[in-house]
């Protein structure tokens, strides 16, 4: 939790040089800005060195500065709103010159951390539910509801058993003919949807194997899966950042295409003819 990280730091106080009190009073003057810093950011906003700040963390007793940024963000991840979000963005983008080259800094940040927390064999079974599946059926609402039409696109594609569903109104309905042969795949981010884990609990109250992407573990969407990939999307601003979690969708259709790669490569050779028949692309140049 958050306050976990100001509690060591008023524990172990005493035992900080001179140089590591500085970022420790950074992050006490500024606990709506810190938690989203990487730590070069970190070392310039404290006036530090980069390598003070990774021993400032360490010396609080984490592994490194990725463990203690998680930490300070679990404790405002559940209360940031959209407002609050826009007003950190003024606070930590000044010069609009740099806000783009700010952002794609962060987004770098998300997929290291995303790197750091994928577990093989979690992946590995995703990969080897959905390849095995018999009906599909993908859960992502509001701004999330972009990544779930990715998903479904390319698994419909080469799956041909994919369905996005779109419209809370008949959700149960649609997921009622759902058997312990299918599976459901919920696509969650801060703040989540009510509706998503309520899809999620009605799967498994009927026995249909379900997955889900999300960021942490605990998260809701998390609790009600026994498969979760986890993926970072923090940034601080009014937008969620989906970066990290579409490369790790990427992944996961690459990987799902080769376990079923015989029939995904006869699927796409077929899809190929249709496509220049029917001219859907726009032709190339010779």
């Amino acid at each position: 939790m958050k306050e976990d990280v100001y509690r060591r730091i008023r524990e172990r106080s005493g035992e900080l040089s001179r140089a590591q009190k500085k970022v420790a009073a950074y992050i006490e003057k500024h606990p709506d800005v810190a938690p989203f810093l990487t730590a070069a950011r970190m070392a310039e906003k404290s006036g530090v060195a980069e390598a003070t700040v990774v021993r400032f963390a360490v010396a609080l007793g984490y592994s490194g500065y990725t463990e203690m940024q998680r930490s300070l963000q679990d404790g405002i991840r559940e209360r940031i709103t959209t407002v609050e979000r826009l007003d950190l963005a003024d606070n930590l983008y000044p010069e609009e010159s740099r806000v783009a080259f700010e952002v794609l800094s962060d987004d770098i940040n998300n997929l290291h951390q995303t790197m750091s927390r994928l577990h093989g064999e979690t992946f590995a079974e995703a990969v080897r539910r959905i390849s095995t599946a018999g009906k599909i059926r993908v859960i992502a609402f509001r701004s999330s509801h972009a990544l779930g039409y990715f998903l479904t696109f390319y698994l419909q594609l080469i799956l041909q058993n994919t369905e996005l569903i779109d419209n809370s109104d008949t959700m149960f309905e649609r997921l009622s003919v759902l058997g312990k042969e299918d599976l459901v795949i919920g696509i969650g981010f801060p703040r989540y949807t009510h509706r998503t884990v309520q899809a999620l609990q009605f799967a498994r109250s009927r026995g249909v194997p379900s997955i889900c992407l999300t960021d942490t573990g605990s998260s809701p969407l998390a609790r009600e899966t026994d498969v979760c990939l986890l993926a970072s999307s923090r940034l601080p601003s009014y937008v969620d950042s989906f970066t990290a979690p579409l490369s790790l969708l990427n992944g996961l259709l690459t990987a799902v295409g080769r376990d079923v790669k015989e029939h995904a490569s006869r699927r796409l050779s077929e899809m190929e003819g249709l496509w220049e028949r029917e001219g859907i692309y726009y032709p190339e140049e010779n």
